[in-house]
């Protein structure tokens, strides 16, 4: 019970902190590349690179394909978006606080707020990736249909994944720097152990289960669900609540974590 009413009350703080956030995110977006020659473009450019050097070394140098006739750009596109989305905003979560430490004596502003900071700054290079990985699949003849709605979804269940791991991440990189090591190096592996370039049905059905502890890999999958093999998420029971599960205790834990350490965060600020 006590745990719904936190829940209520950090909606509350976001419809009545709306405007704060908005700001907060605007200027998160535009410090990002303040200063350099092609300015917010970078946000577009980093990604598209990362995204075209992959396709070329595992197209033209590991020879690699999707199973069937998918279109290896789309396929590997729409999981990369996915990705990109999850690790830059996890690994920019941990230090949300720090980042914002001015307001940490502000008594009337709630902190929990921080990480749906740097989601929303996020979000807007992220929906034009999006929209490219649709124009994409489109070009290579596959039909867009009501399932790409579902990307909503999906988006909704990434970000309540790293509203969880950022309470987590960010109160107690105030006290122990080094959890800033510990995502990036999560990060790094979590990239070779999701199925972003090479396929799950690869992987025999008995050792199946241990992909599916993978968040990032239902996010993925869905991602791909939604844009190229039009599944609902529904159609997959065990995955969905296999995630939901896993979801739910890291924002328990992550809520309980944060605001165990919340009182004693300006003494170490």
């Amino acid at each position: 019970m006590n745990l719904f009413k936190e829940f209520l009350y950090f909606i509350n703080s976001i419809i009545a902190s709306k405007r704060i956030i908005y700001d907060l995110a605007k200027r998160d977006y535009q410090s990002q590349y303040a200063g350099s020659l092609l300015g917010f473009l970078w946000v577009y450019i980093q990604p598209l690179i990362f995204i075209f050097t992959i396709y070329i070394v595992f197209t033209h140098g590991f020879k690699a394909r999707p199973s069937g006739d998918v279109p290896f750009a789309a396929w590997l596109l729409s999981g990369m978006i996915a990705w990109l989305f999850f690790a830059s905003n996890f690994s920019s979560g941990v230090g949300s606080i720090k980042q914002h430490s001015y307001l940490i004596k502000k008594i009337n502003f709630q902190l929990s707020i921080l990480p749906l900071v740097k989601l929303l700054s996020a979000f807007i290079p992220h929906l034009v990736l999006v929209i490219t990985c649709i124009v994409i699949a489109k070009i290579s003849d596959i039909e867009i249909s009501i399932y790409t709605l579902q990307l909503i979804y999906y988006m909704f269940a990434m970000a309540m994944l790293l509203i969880g791991l950022n309470w987590l991440t960010s109160a107690t990189n105030l006290f122990v720097p080094d959890v800033t090591k510990v995502v990036a190096i999560f990060v790094q592996f979590g990239f070779w152990f999701t199925p972003i370039f090479w396929n799950a049905d690869r992987i025999p059905e008995n050792y199946r289960w241990i992909l599916n502890l993978n968040p990032a890999h239902y996010i993925v999958s869905g991602y791909r669900d939604s844009i190229i093999f039009h599944v609902w998420f529904w159609e997959k029971p065990k995955e969905t609540l296999i995630f939901w599960f896993i979801c739910i205790i890291i924002c328990i834990v992550g809520a309980l974590v944060f605001k165990r350490l919340r009182p004693h965060f300006a003494e170490v600020v």
